[in-house]
């Protein structure tokens, strides 16, 4: 299979982001860097609003920040972990608070990456993300 084929195959499959950060410039920047790997996007502020847009639609990557108000990214973890239907969802936590990052949200989430984040090594993460859901491997 060549390079073309591996592009045109991520790039048909459908894949969808959910970005939860109450930085509106951190949630800008992990969407300009979904979307120019393929990704379809929503935003979300908090976690509570996280909570309810993963019961209303299937996301195949969640990004999350730890730290937020109203809900932080570590309850929404909890919450998640909690239901067998978001056994498939992908999970990037992203913090500036490494003491954050405790053996439950190293367990829960399939990787952390420590702010400020390298926007290029989070997009080339996320485009392998995308590859596995496109080829069926999770």
């Amino acid at each position: 299979m060549g390079i073309e084929t591996e592009v045109l195959m991520l790039n048909s499959y459908p894949s969808t982001a959910l970005v939860v950060d109450d930085n509106f410039y951190n949630r800008d920047l992990c969407r300009l860097a979904l979307a120019h790997v393929g990704y379809t996007v929503v935003e979300a502020p908090d976690g509570l609003e996280a909570l309810r847009l993963l019961k209303e639609q299937q996301f195949d990557l969640l990004v999350l920040d730890l730290s937020m108000p109203v809900l932080s990214g570590v309850e929404v973890i909890n919450t998640l972990s909690s239901d067998p239907a978001n056994k498939r969802l992908t999970i990037i936590v992203l913090t500036a608070n490494p003491h954050m990052v405790t053996h439950d949200v190293e367990t829960r989430a399939d990787f952390v990456m420590l702010k400020p984040i390298d926007i290029q090594h989070f997009a080339q993460l996320a485009e392998r993300i995308a590859g596995k859901l496109a080829s069926g491997n999770r």
